[in-house]
């Protein structure tokens, strides 16, 4: 029996050729066209995806907002360069003043100004 399998491999041999390099390189074009369009593909289904979830987290129908036609009543934005509030008169308290509260204070017969701090609500 081993000699049989010998000469079945020997006879193999013989007859064996070299495949053409051509035929190898088609091979490979075919293998790499298949892996672009399996890829392709995939990324076609990855971005479908991604827009029917991005479509189903929006709301079904927007709601209507009415416009704005009367003016807020909020607090006023300051006018150019000019503080929110009016500068307190020379014989006021320097540690309160208006809706504002004084961070420094005045030392007497210095000249310095206490600085004032608009986001401070009165009483905190």
């Amino acid at each position: 029996m081993r000699t049989l399998f010998r000469q079945a491999g020997a006879f193999g041999q013989a007859r064996a050729e070299a495949v053409p390099v051509a035929r190898v390189a088609e091979r490979g074009r075919r293998a790499r066209r298949r892996r672009l369009a399996a890829l392709a593909a995939g990324a076609c289904l990855a971005v479908a995806g991604g827009g029917v979830l991005a479509a189903g987290l929006l709301p079904g129908r927007p709601t209507a907002v009415a416009p704005a036609v009367s003016p807020s009543t909020g607090p006023s934005a300051p006018a150019r360069g000019g503080p929110p509030h009016e500068s307190p008169p020379p014989d006021a308290d320097p540690t309160r003043v208006g809706d504002g509260v004084a961070t420094g204070t005045r030392e007497p017969g210095t000249g310095t100004s206490p600085t004032w701090d608009d986001t401070v609500p009165p009483g905190s």
